[in-house]
This record gives structure tokens, sequence and C-alpha cells, in this order.
């Protein structure tokens, strides 16, 4: 998948290069790609990839394919995903946002998937039972030490050594939110419960963003920008 939808991207910027909406979005996915390639992370948040209606109706004569663009583009976290692993699309101005929400404090990052996320931070454990090789993505490559620990497993082992737990983009066919939360208030656990995901959404239980008591913080969101159909975003959970 990855040459062509690439090289569709690069047609594109060449169709659409008189028309700057267009424009800055394709070549933002394009440098995205760059840095994915690098093993590092876009500087700043990926622009929203639809247009507007008004948009569109005032460039569909001289450009009528501009439809055709928008679909393209909104396929890009399913390329991220099935090229790299990464379903949480960020930015280092977030990444700074969380370093300095989390003070260096030890972290657990449960279902951490390719750790992308931990690679960047300190004093990090990054947990995953892999369970999702061999769906989206065929061939799991961590960006940094992963221990193949089931989520709840990796709570119990890890609760009295950590002041953060992460959960980020947690698949939504399962209750081990869910079970985590009734774990962590059952031990009183007083630390940072970070939830990174769409309510009542992609991510998630229904039962665990219904049940569980959310603050949207605004340190964590200030740079955190949903760009495309998934407005996922990022709470404190009790």
């Amino acid at each position: 998948m990855e040459e062509e939808y690439i090289q569709n991207l690069k047609n594109y910027l060449v169709e659409f290069d008189k028309l700057p909406i267009a424009k800055k979005k394709i070549t933002a996915l394009l440098e995205a790609d760059n840095c994915y390639k690098k093993g590092n992370i876009p500087t700043k948040s990926l622009p929203n990839l639809e247009f507007t209606e008004t948009e569109i109706l005032e460039h569909l004569t001289e450009f009528p394919n501009i439809m055709e663009l928008e679909s393209h583009l909104l396929d890009f976290r399913e390329y991220i995903i099935e090229e790299y692993g990464i379903w949480h699309i960020y930015s280092q101005e977030w990444l700074q946002d969380l370093k300095a929400f989390l003070a260096d404090e030890q972290t657990l990052m449960i279902m951490a998937g390719n750790a992308v996320l931990g690679k960047f931070l300190k004093n990090i454990i990054c947990t995953d039972n892999l369970d999702w090789r061999h769906q989206d993505n065929e061939r799991p490559n961590p960006w940094t030490d992963v221990e193949q620990l089931d989520a709840l497993e990796a709570v119990k082992k890890y609760l009295n050594n950590v002041s953060n737990i992460i959960i980020e983009w947690c698949p939504d066919g399962t209750d081990i939110d869910m079970q985590i939360l009734h774990y962590l208030r059952q031990k009183k656990w007083k630390g940072n419960l970070i939830v990174v995901g769409e309510k009542l959404g992609a991510t998630n239980s229904k039962a665990f963003w219904k049940e569980a008591h959310l603050e949207r913080s605004v340190d964590l969101n200030r740079h955190h920008k949903p760009f495309d159909f998934i407005k996922d975003q990022v709470y404190l959970a009790k």
C-alpha cells in the first residue's frame, strides 16, 4: 500500500499546486510520512483533512477531483496503521505538553502497541499483549522495548511503582478498560490515569465512557488536535 498511497499523494500535489488549502494538507501528510520513516513524529499537529462544504463548492469547477482528494487524505490513518502500526497521531508540540505533565515520574503505558509514544518518554514501562498482530498491522516493530503482558496484569505488577498510567487508543471491542478502572478504584490508587481516545466513538468500551469520572485536561489538549473524522482527546479518569 505504501508506494501506491504516497505516489498518489505526490500526484495530487502536482494537480492541486494552485489550490493552497489543498496543497497544505497534502504537504503535511508527506512530511509526516517522512518523519515516521525516520523514526520520528511531526513537529506540529496535522491540519484538518476535511474540506468545508463552502470550500468544495468554491473550487469544484476548477478542481473537479477535490472530493476524490479528500477521500484519499482521509485514508492516511489507515495507511500509517498498516505501514507503521501507528494509531494515535500526535505532534512534538503535544509530546512536550505530556512530558511536562508527567514531570519524569515513573509511568506505565498499557496496550502500548508499537510504543511510538513510549520511545520519547523518560521513566516509561511499555506493555502490550500483542494480540493485534496479523490484524491491522502484520508485523509489530516496536520503537522501544515492550514487555509482552496483558494490560490488567501489567497494572497489577507495576501499580505500586508508578505515578501515571497511560491508556492510549484502547480497542473498543473489549472491557479491559473497565476491569482496570475497577481495579484502580479498589486499590484506591492516587496516581494519574491518562486516557487518549474518542469518547463513545472509535476507542474504549461504551461502559468505560459512561462510568469513568472524566476530566478533559486543558494542558494535555492544548496541542492535541484531531485531524480527521476521529475526534480523540486526552482525559484524566477516575
